[in-house]
This record gives C-alpha cells, sequence and structure tokens, in this order.
C-alpha cells in the first residue's frame, strides 16, 4: 500500500467492546478505532476464511492470476506469509526474482519472499500460511497493551502497532477478494473484515478524491456504497480535500457503486471504464468531473 501522506485519527479500546451496528446509508466512520479485541478478532477471521477456501484448490485454481498484477492465486498467499514472516524479524531471502513491473522498495520486499516460496506446491504453501499465521496470532495475544500501541513504521505512517494490524486486515482480505474473482467465486458479504477494508480507505477517502482523483478547490464529493458494505463518504475540497460529516450546499459530485467495487477501484485491480460505461459506477452532478474521478481512484500497489 502507499504511503498516503495524511494525519491519521484514532480512538483506542484495548479490550473487547460491543459490535458496531451495521451502518444504514450513514456516514461510514472517519477514525480507526483501536480496539485490541476487534481488530485481533477479525485478523484471525480472516485468515481463517483464507486457509477454509484454498483447501481443495486444484493446481490450475492455485496458478490462476490474481487480480493483482503479476500475481497468481499462490502467489497471493505467499505474500501474506512474507508480510508475516517480515513481522517475525525473518529478513527476506536473497533470490533472483522479476523486477519490471515493481515501483518501490516495499513490492521489491514482497517480491523476494514471493519467488522464496514459487518452488512449492499450493498446498505447501498453504500450510506454511496456518503455521505462520498461528504463530502471528499467538504472539499478538501474548503483547502487551504498551507494546501493541508503541509507534512505529507501517504502510500508512508511523501509527501504533495495533493501526497496523488494522491494515493486516484489509491486505489479508483484498488479496482475498483479489483470488476469488478470477476463479468465479462469489465475493464476501458485509464481514467485519469487508468492513474494516472499507473503514480503512475510507480514513485515505480524502488523498483519494483530492490528491488521486482530481477534485479541484471547492467540490463537494458524496461517495455512496450499496452494499454489501453501506454507507456514505463525503468529502470537501477548501484548500486541502478532507472527509465531513456532512456538505456545505449538497454535493457537486456523486459516485454511487457495491462496497466491493469502491475497494477493488481504488485498490487499483480492475479496469474502471467498464463498470462506469455498464452504470455499475453511477454518475451525478458535473458528469464529466465525475467520470474522470471514478477513472482515477486507485491509491494502492
Amino acid at each position: 500500500m502507499a504511503d498516503r501522506g495524511q494525519t491519521h485519527a484514532l480512538t483506542t479500546r484495548l479490550h473487547p467492546g460491543p459490535e458496531r451496528e451495521n451502518p444504514s446509508m450513514s456516514n461510514l466512520p472517519t477514525e480507526i478505532e483501536l480496539d485490541r479485541g476487534r481488530i485481533l478478532g477479525v485478523l484471525a477471521e480472516v485468515w481463517s476464511e483464507w486457509s477454509d477456501w484454498a483447501d481443495g484448490l486444484t493446481d490450475e485454481q492455485w496458478a490462476t492470476p490474481s487480480r493483482c498484477p503479476g500475481w497468481t492465486v499462490q502467489d497471493s498467499v505467499a505474500h501474506i506469509i512474507g508480510t508475516e514472516r517480515m513481522l517475525q524479524g525473518e529478513p527476506a531471502p536473497e533470490v533472483e526474482y522479476p523486477t519490471d513491473h515493481l515501483k518501490n522498495p516495499i513490492a521489491v520486499e514482497n517480491e523476494k519472499r514471493i519467488q522464496a516460496l514459487r518452488s512449492l506446491t499450493g498446498p505447501e504453501v498453504l500450510a506454511e500460511f496456518r503455521t505462520v499465521t498461528a504463530e502471528r496470532l499467538a504472539q499478538l495475544d501474548a503483547m502487551t497493551d504498551e507494546e501493541i500501541l508503541a509507534v512505529g513504521w507501517s504502510p500508512v505512517g508511523e501509527v501504533p502497532y495495533l493501526r497496523f494490524m488494522h491494515v493486516r486486515v484489509y491486505d489479508s482480505w483484498l488479496h482475498l477478494e483479489d483470488c476469488r474473482a478470477p476463479l468465479g467465486h462469489e465475493p464476501s458479504g458485509a464481514t467485519e473484515a469487508a468492513r474494516m477494508s472499507v473503514d480503512e480507505v475510507t480514513t485515505a477517502a480524502g488523498f483519494v478524491i483530492g490528491k488521486k482523483a482530481g477534485a479541484p478547490d471547492g467540490s463537494r464529493v458524496e461517495v455512496t456504497l450499496t452494499g454489501p458494505v453501506i454507507g456514505v463518504i463525503r468529502v470537501a475540497v477548501d484548500g486541502r480535500a478532507a472527509v465531513v460529516d456532512e456538505l456545505d450546499g449538497g454535493p457537486t459530485v456523486t459516485l454511487a457503486m457495491s462496497s466491493h467495487d469502491w475497494l477493488a477501484l481504488t485498490g487499483g485491480r480492475i479496469d474502471p471504464q467498464p463498470l462506469i460505461d455498464d452504470g455499475r459506477v453511477a454518475l451525478g452532478g458535473d458528469v464529466e468531473l465525475a467520470r474522470h474521478m471514478a477513472a482515477n481512484l486507485a491509491f494502492t500497489i
């Protein structure tokens, strides 16, 4: 994921609280609540979902290209393994790897770790995935509150470690969807991992709408997610784009789409033009600006 260069709003809860209610067409959360029980619980859930889903895949399915450019289904699992091994302090192996599509040091690190596992079979990679995720969950559970709130590097800047684990939920969920889609499997529903993934992107919506999508000064943008995760994201551009609770004067641009399409487009996973052409992304207000913005939402790699 690219560094967004933004300030991250955080609230903290170190012990499990009540689950968030299913939102209707209300504003999506603009703060990431550092609820230790929820974040680590959902991380365990999405990894378990990965494990169950991948069990029994054929060799052909393991070798199928995912939506993430250059990676197969097996590579996507290897990527999660590599990231968690990195977080355990294991150095990246020294291997030869393809470089034509790599854009930054994080991508290089990812590719080294994936390449090191490409000689394994799909079931062997899945076994390693189960091992490392079990180890990581045990390590996370054993961390003190002070340790899990310690500030350090993450793909979204210097943040508490627990905040980084929220990013891990998003990354793990998105890569699972990257693999489900090309195999023709049903996407996930409004799971907690899907909600947290929407929350992750909502915190960056000012950056996405203002910088990546190019909303000009004075724009008031409303993005409606129609399901399975439902809600509204409002961004006002007044010198700098920011997520707001209400727009002063109503939206000048509106976009409406499913939460799956929103996360795929902001993740740079799919070509936006077919979705615009067939109406899966509905445009309103200044339609030409809306069209331009819908085609330029990608901010992760």
